[in-house]
Parts: structure tokens; sequence; C-alpha cells
């Protein structure tokens, strides 16, 4: 299963408030970052699932221990969500599983030092990667 998908069925299972999903936080040490305070682990039937939810928006997020908390710290700052919009009774599947956009790592209307000519075949090259 993708990470699309998997991301669909833990946001139905939300949506439903099925039982076999469950949320905690990582046990707090000396180590642990404060934008834990935010998120919550996703755990479907006590298995630990590789995705975190923002208390804030209930948006889904991908993370592997392995990779750090920087992605998490990025949506943290992002979050604009007001109170109400946080209900998820009033949010459709799709809104949980919102997509991160390109044009939130890289934008095109700040000046670059890398010349044009690499920059347009680096476009090319992630455009035919994704399609």
């Amino acid at each position: 299963m993708n990470l699309f998908e998997k991301k669909k069925k833990i946001a139905y299972l939300m949506k439903n408030e099925d039982k076999s999903i469950a949320f905690y936080k990582p046990e707090k040490s000396l180590k642990s970052y404060p934008v834990w305070e935010s998120f919550n682990i996703v755990v479907i039937n006590n298995v630990r699932q590789e995705m975190v939810c923002c208390e804030k928006c209930k948006q889904l997020l991908a993370y592997r221990a392995r990779d750090g908390t920087p992605s998490l710290a990025k949506h943290q700052r992002s979050c604009q969500t007001t109170d109400d919009a946080s209900d998820t009774d009033n949010r459709s599947v799709k809104d949980l599983v919102k997509q991160t956009q390109v044009t939130e790592y890289c934008s095109s209307k700040t000046s670059h030092s890398v010349p044009i000519i690499i920059r347009e075949k680096v476009k090319i090259a992630c455009t035919e990667f994704t399609a």
C-alpha cells in the first residue's frame, strides 16, 4: 500500500471514529523536541503507523523516526487553521490527506544563484519523474 492509500485509509478510520485507530504522544525525554506537543502518533490495531496527526488541523503527515522532525516543524509553522476548522466531522477525507505542493519547498519568486539552464533541466527531470 502506497503512502497516499495509507493516508486515505487512516483518514477514513478517523472520520468514522473507528475503534481500531488510536493516537498517542511519544514518551517525553531529554531529547524530545517541542514539536511533539502538536502531534500524535497514529496506531491501528496496536500497531504503530509511520504517520502522525496534527492536533490543530487533524492533517495526516508521514513520519519515520530515522528522518527526524523537520517536516513536522515545517507543518507546525504553516498550520493556519482556526479552532472550528479542526472539527473532523465537517471535513472531507480529501482535506485530511492534503498533499504538500512543490511550491511550498521552492519559490520561483526568489533570486537563485543556479543558472537558468540548470534550473530548467531539473524542472523537466522532476516533471518526468513524477509523471
